[in-house]
């Protein structure tokens, strides 16, 4: 790639991260799935997670078990686990975008992970909830509680309102509830909300039935907290491998200062290919692309942004792309007609069609240059005597048939109105009536490497002066057919020789 001189602009990094401008403008469902997602883990990471140096020190009264906290933590949950489930639904159900098995796993291996974080912290908070162990523990080390009774009763209050799990049965009167709500108060209430607000955890404990016993006799409160940790420090390793990583590079490709039309005509078009990891995949880029009407003929997905820029990504920073996938890709990117609206639509604000302009400078360096200039860099006669007796089947076939050629009366009536022989000067090779000239030879082969079928503007002004009705404009689109399939091979063929020879 380019070298860049990176220009920032904070503004849209922070409407896009915080508040994902882009993508409420793109798709209202995936906005409200993304937003319960960021907006859930965002609350579970600075004020849970890193409750220590947030929460701590920012509420003088925090424990974990307190409300709001309580309830806002399990709020927060729930709403990661919903937008999770919305994910999930959506990547194995409502993809629209043809995309790779392997690309689809990936994402669905990061939303399941977070799914086992989220779920492992609700069983976690259930089995503390039911720890008749954990119970005993904190009354002996926050009270001074000796007298049976008064054990019994707090025990009771906290049967009847924490949903502790005790192994003996208890015996509830309206005298043993009192006292117990009065040790409580004193011993307890600082610490301690009503479980009510826990309303998912305590769904779970309520339902847990038979196994209650059993989770406490083996302390799973014990067990499932490393279990917990264990998978929260998976997803920090997987960060950088996996989807998680645009969490931290969308503010970035946001910040970052598009292409405008001065860049495009000046040529200082750069992009930074740290943007490449913004990418979510998610293929609304490709929804809107101006040529998806050509990916449903060739069914080179090539064509469509989310792959292109997933190929390129490999290609620029690991290299494992082979020599057809090479050509995929330029052949693909060679169809796009920068319109923007790619880069109008991408909710990750990474500049696409900086992208596209100057990933051809990228592919030339590793010898995949665009075909119009292959051909124009190959002599005639090479590359004529290279592809000598191969046959191309098209759908009409024009250039194969005699009699759509034949009545040329070689007039240069055709070369006179064409605005490429009046003004592409040296850049051209052949004009109109001498390609026909060559199809009446028998030369089809050597008509289709020529330049001019390559600079034609399919203007159709030659088809329409004929005065034989001879479909030339047509009969030079299909030639640049013929040829763009034989640069290919051609590009495919050097490249695979180069690889065999080291």
């Amino acid at each position: 790639m380019p070298k860049l001189k990176l220009s920032l602009n904070l503004k849209p990094a922070l409407f896009n991260t915080i508040f994902q401008s882009k993508l409420f403008c793109a798709s209202k469902t995936r906005w409200v799935i993304h937003f319960l997602v960021f907006a859930g883990f965002t609350f579970l990471v600075f004020f849970h997670a890193l409750d220590e140096l947030t929460s701590f020190n920012l509420f003088q009264y925090y424990q974990p078990t307190l409300d709001p906290f309580q309830f806002l933590r399990n709020l927060a949950g729930f709403l990661v686990l919903t937008g999770c489930i919305g994910f999930l639904f959506r990547r194995l159900f409502k993809t629209r975008i043809n995309r790779e098995n392997k690309t689809k796993y990936k994402e669905i291996f990061s939303i399941i992970l977070i799914l086992l974080v989220i779920i492992s912290g609700f069983m976690l908070e259930t089995v503390k909830i039911i720890s008749e162990p954990a119970f005993l523990e904190m009354v002996e080390d926050y009270s001074d509680l000796d007298e049976d009774t008064d054990l019994n009763a707090l025990m009771t209050y906290w049967e009847k309102n924490y949903h502790v799990v005790f192994k003996e049965m208890l015996i509830i009167t309206e005298d043993t509830l009192e006292k117990g709500r009065l040790l409580n108060d004193a011993y307890c209430l600082d610490c301690h909300s009503k479980i009510k607000s826990a309303f998912v955890s305590k769904t779970f404990a309520m339902h847990l039935g038979e196994i209650a016993n059993s989770l406490n006799h083996y302390r799973a409160d014990n067990w499932l907290y490393p279990i917990h940790y264990l998978l929260s420090f998976l997803m920090l390793i997987c960060l950088p491998f996996s989807r998680f990583f645009h969490i931290l590079m969308i503010p970035f490709a946001s910040a970052t200062h598009k292409m405008t039309s001065r860049h495009f005509q000046k040529e200082t078009v750069s992009v930074h290919p740290a943007t490449f990891a913004a990418c979510t995949n998610c293929g609304i880029c490709s929804e809107v692309c101006s040529v998806y009407p050509n990916f449903l003929i060739t069914k080179n997905k090539q064509i469509l942004p989310h792959s292109k820029i997933e190929s390129a990504g490999k290609m620029i920073f690991s290299g494992h792309l082979n020599p057809e996938a090479l050509n995929q890709l330029q052949l693909g990117n060679d169809e796009c007609t920068m319109c923007n609206n790619c880069t109008d639509i991408c909710p990750s604000g990474i500049d696409l069609q900086g992208l596209w302009k100057t990933l051809p400078q990228t592919l030339q360096k590793m010898g995949y240059p665009d075909n119009y200039t292959f051909v124009k860099d190959k002599a005639l006669q090479e590359r004529g005597k290279k592809q000598a007796g191969r046959t191309y089947e098209l759908t009409r076939n024009l250039a194969g048939r005699v009699y759509s050629f034949e009545n040329c009366v070689q007039c240069t009536i055709c070369t006179n109105v064409c605005p490429v022989v009046a003004y592409a000067g040296n850049d051209n090779d052949m004009t109109p009536q001498q390609i026909m000239n060559l199809l009446r030879l028998g030369e089809k082969q050597m008509a289709a490497e020529t330049r001019m079928v390559w600079n034609c503007l399919t203007c159709y002004l030659c088809q329409e002066h004929c005065p034989s009705e001879i479909k030339v404009a047509d009969i030079i689109l299909e030639l640049r057919n013929i040829s763009n399939q034989t640069a290919g091979r051609l590009k495919i063929m050097t490249a695979t020789n180069k690889a065999n020879k080291l």
